[in-house]
């Protein structure tokens, strides 16, 4: 049960990849750009902890959340969804305490989380009023 999920989490971090890929692709603002892809760049590392972990070096990104991600900018616009990104990453947090207990590893892939859903709410609240962007960590 316990590989399992973390062969959940290592699939689900690869996918985030790809969402930041493709949300970078689809961002005009320079500045919002690298955010983006430093978020990206942090989910990648994500992935490479979970599989120490596992042991699994086989599975590739997919776009299961990049499509969705994608159709939910087109239709709501980037606050929204960034906005509900920062939900889920706030939500990541949550799901990886219990291994994080177990693994030391994951407790900072859990910080990592809570500090993505921060920066996009931070991102959402800047794009809103017109503001310079956050920098990730900040």
């Amino acid at each position: 049960m316990e590989q399992k999920l973390l062969l959940v989490f290592q699939q689900s971090e690869l996918d985030a990849v790809r969402m930041y890929q493709v949300l970078t692709e689809g961002a005009a603002d320079e500045n919002e750009k690298q955010l983006l892809r430093q978020l990206g760049a942090v989910e990648g590392r994500h992935a490479a902890i979970l599989r120490g972990i596992t042991g699994i070096s086989d599975l590739k990104p997919t776009d299961k959340m990049a499509k969705p991600v994608g159709l939910l900018r087109e239709k709501l616009g980037k606050t929204a969804t960034y906005t509900l990104l920062a939900l889920g990453e706030h939500g990541a947090y949550f799901l990886y305490q219990p291994l994080a207990r177990k693994y030391d590893a994951l407790k900072q892939v859990a910080q990592d989380e809570r500090d993505h859903g921060n920066t996009l709410l931070r991102l959402v609240k800047a794009l809103r009023r017109s503001l310079p962007l956050p920098v990730l960590g900040n």
